[in-house]
């Protein structure tokens, strides 16, 4: 009978904590875009968890237990995303870091969510993420928020007063970040002249643009991804037109492989640059590109954030129960990130500041910080 009782406890065991060559070990699934149309802009959100994994495991792990990552690709598709959501609640993990596109996320986030496994996202921005439940988080800012920020530095910073919109028809992050943006963009005293739509893989973008022409915008807003985007760009460029583009966080410096100096000038929102005055950041700086090279973006960044406040939140909690760990996640008072302090509304969103940047000379250049 007590061998019964034994064994009936450990198959209902919230979590896993192995015993691996005499150290105890807790897994924690991270699942990106490792494959697919997304897979080079998350080669350093992968980079960032290990180093930040490295460095927690160095400092005596969790609660004592060495963290074990179990990494899973889900091919840049909400199919997968779904299908290795399930493999990762069957291995019993005690949270989901992941993923970054916020398509592949809202596949994810109800699996995770029935399964009571707290789930962080670093990148997915658009507001029904987190939306899902309460055991869904985010450590980047929202749509709304970064769409609203656009739209007050066009109108007030670069004095614009009216703007075209190409909107990527394929993606619900640029769907909902034109939106935001179009709204702003007249409360700000502007008006919105034309919002037209393109695929995601096509190849010319002579229509959309000789709409932008015709009616003569101050601005472009383009709210899409580094491919897509960059040859909008440069398309615009060789066919003379000169009007400044701006864009969100799917844009970064991966644009000049497709662009080259066609980016100049343009300006985007980010999560953080390596240029910020904050100390942690500056010490985050040095430590890994001490050990890995010059960072370019602001992915490592936030995968950086990510871990240690996860790792913060089990602390708090004192325990491994991912349960206890989600409430002590949801109490995430002014946490000193890298990226800024961090406060979790009551959706698990994020309160923190957005960075301006420009690109320039074949990087981008920080541009200033508006918070919320």
């Amino acid at each position: 009978m007590k061998l019964f009782f034994f064994v009936l406890l450990v198959l209902c065991a919230p979590f896993t904590v192995v015993v691996h060559a005499g150290v105890e070990q807790v897994t924690i699934a991270v699942i990106l875009e490792r494959t697919g149309p997304d897979s080079s802009g998350n080669r350093a959100t992968i980079d960032g968890i290990r180093f930040a994994v490295d460095e927690l495991n160095q400092q005596g792990g969790l609660l004592g237990k060495q963290v074990k990552l179990l990494e899973l690709d889900n091919r840049s598709t909400a199919l997968y995303s779904k299908k290795v959501a399930q493999k990762a609640v069957q291995a019993n993990v005690i949270a989901v870091f992941g993923a970054n596109w916020s398509s592949n996320s809202l596949a994810m986030a109800p699996v995770f969510q029935s399964a009571k496994i707290p789930m962080i996202s670093p990148f997915s921005t658009n507001p029904a993420v987190t939306l899902v439940g309460d055991y869904i988080f985010r450590i980047c800012f929202i749509d709304s928020f970064q769409g609203i920020a656009m739209a007050k530095f066009a109108a007030q910073d670069l004095k614009a007063k009216t703007a075209a919109i190409l909107i990527n028809a394929n993606s619900r992050y640029s769907e909902g970040l034109a939106d935001f943006f179009s709204r702003s963009f007249v409360d700000n005293g502007g008006k919105i002249v034309l919002a037209m739509d393109y695929l995601q893989n096509a190849e010319d973008f002579h229509e959309q643009l000789e709409a932008v022409k015709k009616v003569e915008p101050d601005i472009i807003f383009l709210p899409g991804h580094n491919a897509d985007s960059a040859q909008i760009i440069k398309q615009a460029r060789e066919g003379g037109l000169l009007t400044p583009f701006l864009g969100g966080d799917g844009w970064g410096i991966a644009m000049y492989g497709h662009a080259g100096s066609a980016l100049q000038g343009n300006y985007y929102s980010g999560h953080w640059h390596k240029d910020n005055a904050n100390t942690r950041s500056r010490q985050f700086v040095a430590e890994y590109e001490n050990k890995n090279g010059t960072i370019k973006e602001s992915d490592q960044a936030l995968a950086y954030d990510m871990v240690f406040l996860f790792a913060d939140a089990v602390r708090r909690a004192d325990s491994l129960e991912p349960w206890k760990i989600r409430n002590a996640l949801a109490a995430t008072r002014d946490y000193p990130g890298v990226t800024g302090n961090i406060t979790f509304n009551a959706n698990g969103d994020p309160i923190k500041p957005v960075v301006i940047l420009q690109f320039d000379k074949g990087s981008s250049r920080y541009v200033k910080t508006m918070r919320p």
